[in-house]
């Protein structure tokens, strides 16, 4: 259970379940920052006041550490992180003049082979919430854990295996995705493919073109919201995914929980290193 920054113990809201990285800068030599799409969205959700639990793997070495030691200074519970012999993932990352991100090799170490079990789905089950990302197995317990009355969504603007939206979207409140890594589709085409699967809302980040969602019957568009000096993009729709499942949570509405996380994108795009300390990342 999460422990809110005044000592006293919170109930469960969010279960993030899934990838982390350290993110490897080739344009800052020696910046190695926490990251990872499952990752960032607890850090968010914590520091947004959600009583959050990740549950993912870390490996043995230094990088674990990292990952760790940001995910508890953001208030994250990480009591059930498993810590399996290896590597912690690596991604390395070059930005441009205008802070745009290019991955220029992902490794997710032992993140890659975490799965789930009965006892961490039972963990998992305690959180109104559940949100994935790389989460390979997710098709395997989704059914349990809707059973258990669990909201679940899912990031599936991340790569994944062939066949993985038509067995997931079934049991998903949420289904998550972005233009940017849907292989030249449209927002709209996504957005349908997403429903005719199953899923009872889909939402898609379209970058500076904004957000939209649909669910069978209504649909739903916020614009981007504008800044200035952009200095990271990595990690901006991580953000964005953690507040509109905050604003869900907080009972509003779907234009509204747009609205938030278009914000909240272009706040993350102003600082370097989503998962990070806010105090020690800077421009």
């Amino acid at each position: 259970m999460a422990v809110a920054r005044d000592g006293r113990r919170r109930p469960p809201e969010v279960a993030s379940v899934g990838d982390n990285c350290v993110d490897v800068s080739v344009d800052r030599p020696g910046e190695e920052l926490a990251g990872g799409n499952a990752l960032n969205v607890a850090v968010e959700l914590a520091r947004a006041g959600r009583a959050t639990g990740y549950f993912g793997a870390v490996g043995t070495d230094a990088y674990g550490a990292v990952i760790l030691d940001a995910a508890r200074a953001a208030g994250v519970d990480i009591a059930e992180v498993r810590h399996v012999p290896g590597r912690t993932g690596v991604t390395v990352v070059a930005r441009d003049a205008e802070g745009e991100r290019q991955f220029l090799s992902q490794d997710y170490g032992v993140s890659a082979d975490y799965r789930l079990d009965e006892d961490t789905v039972h963990h998992i089950a305690g959180h109104p919430w559940a949100h994935f990302a790389r989460q390979a197995d997710l098709a395997d317990w989704a059914p349990m854990l809707r059973g258990e009355g669990v909201r679940l969504s899912c990031d599936l603007g991340v790569e994944s295996e062939p066949g993985t939206l038509e067995l997931v979207a079934p049991h998903l409140d949420v289904a998550f995705f972005s233009t940017s890594a849907g292989g030249g589709r449209r927002a709209e085409e996504l957005l349908e493919e997403a429903l005719a699967a199953g899923a009872v809302l889909a939402v898609v980040t379209c970058g500076s073109h904004g957000s939209l969602a649909g669910a069978a019957s209504s649909r739903w568009k916020t614009p981007a919201v504008r800044i200035e000096n952009v200095v990271d993009t990595l990690g901006a729709g991580d953000a964005f995914i953690a507040a509109f499942i905050s604003a869900v949570l907080d009972g509003g509405d779907i234009q509204r929980a747009l609205g938030l996380g278009a914000l909240a994108g272009a706040t993350a795009c102003t600082r370097r290193g989503l998962a990070n300390p806010l105090e020690e990342v800077t421009a």
